[in-house]
């Protein structure tokens, strides 16, 4: 098992006394599966929820948060898409971005090159969340002026 650190979410309340910096095991990779190592994470309403005990979908704590990541893929599992190792993708995880390293889905990343961590992490979780609102949900409409 391979060895990394992650902020665990370990009590409800403000940020600097809810976090702490532990040790974290990560599993075997499974065939699909992609190892990023992280260079940035989002930061999302789901999280801030997480973190005031407000959002039942969050693990029980202690507990690693976050969505989704910037980093680059240093592993991929033996069905893995081998092209993907060594190449800077934003991806999805749906908790445990709050890592220095994190195992997510490979049809979950996608290739960012250059693009600023910030620009693609808001492209990620907040960008899907707005379109899902807006077209789905709330079926927004331009409106026909003829």
């Amino acid at each position: 098992m391979k060895q990394t650190e992650a902020f665990h979410l370990v009590k409800k309340g403000i940020a600097e006394s809810a976090f702490e910096l532990r040790s974290l095991s990560l599993p075997e990779l499974k065939p699909n599966q992609v190892l990023i190592d992280v260079e940035a994470f989002g930061l999302n309403y789901a999280d801030v929820m997480a973190r005031l005990g407000l959002y039942r979908e969050a693990p029980p704590m202690p507990c690693v948060i976050g969505y989704e990541v910037v980093g680059v893929v240093t592993e991929v599992g033996e069905d893995g898409n081998k092209e993907l190792i060594g190449k800077r993708v934003v991806g999805f995880c749906r908790f445990g971005g709050y890592s220095k390293q994190v195992i997510t889905e490979n049809y979950a990343v996608s290739i960012i090159d250059e693009m600023d961590a910030g620009v693609a992490l808001s492209l990620a979780t907040q960008f899907v969340t707005a379109y899902y609102m807006v077209n789905r949900s709330a079926n927004v409409q331009q409106e026909n002026m003829f």
